[in-house]
């Protein structure tokens, strides 16, 4: 009857040991497979990525108890995150105010004309009155396009009074030229009117 209780207790350890070393061997294959995907958050480099999983894989969960102390405190994103903010702080800080492009003082973004030398910054939309840029030649805001200036229109009668003197200049010369041919005429006509006169004489 000893012997075969014997056995049976044997058996009973024999299998708590197994469950013991196959718990055992899981817990440590799950530690490391943990520290392999925690560094990879927090590393891209390759190389302490598999020195943290050696390092469990060889100490266990002591390896484990050292790798947590010395991993880096924050993940990729966690950091990607507050470089966003820091940049998004430094620019919050050394944005320029804007500037006159002729006097280069300082204005506000809203004005339309410079305070201090006169010069038009933006143009108001007529049709939903926001501000435009002066290069804007339609407003990005309701789509209507920017009225450019009408060109001058050029008068007929302006026009016609231009052309008119040039072509009466011409004729008006000829009826000159014939007044004093006619006078000379005249002239010569009296002349040898008066030679007649004084030969008969």
């Amino acid at each position: 009857m000893d012997m075969p209780q014997l056995e049976d207790i044997g058996k009973i350890l024999l299998a708590i040991v197994a469950f013991i070393s196959a718990f055992t061997a899981a817990f440590w294959m799950s530690l490391i497979i943990w520290t392999f995907r925690d560094m990879r958050l927090r590393s891209r480099d390759i190389f302490a990525q598999l020195l943290a999983s050696l390092v469990v894989l060889i100490f266990g969960p002591l390896g484990m108890l050292i790798y947590l102390i010395l991993r880096p405190q924050e993940t990729l994103s966690e950091a990607y995150a507050r470089t966003l903010e820091e940049e998004a702080l430094l620019q919050d800080i050394t944005e320029e105010q804007p500037v006159c492009p002729e006097c280069k003082r300082r204005i506000e973004p809203d004005f339309i004309i410079c305070p201090a030398c006169h010069t038009e910054l933006r143009k108001a939309c007529p049709h939903c009155g926001r501000l435009m840029l002066m290069r804007w030649e339609i407003c990005p805001y309701c789509a209507e396009p920017y009225p450019l200036p009408p060109e001058p229109e050029r008068c007929p009668e302006l026009v016609e009074g231009l052309v008119e003197p040039e072509l009466d200049l011409e004729p008006e010369a000829e009826p000159d030229a014939a007044a004093e041919f006619d006078l000379e005429a005249v002239l010569d006509l009296e002349v040898e009117s008066d030679a007649e006169v004084e030969s008969a004489d």
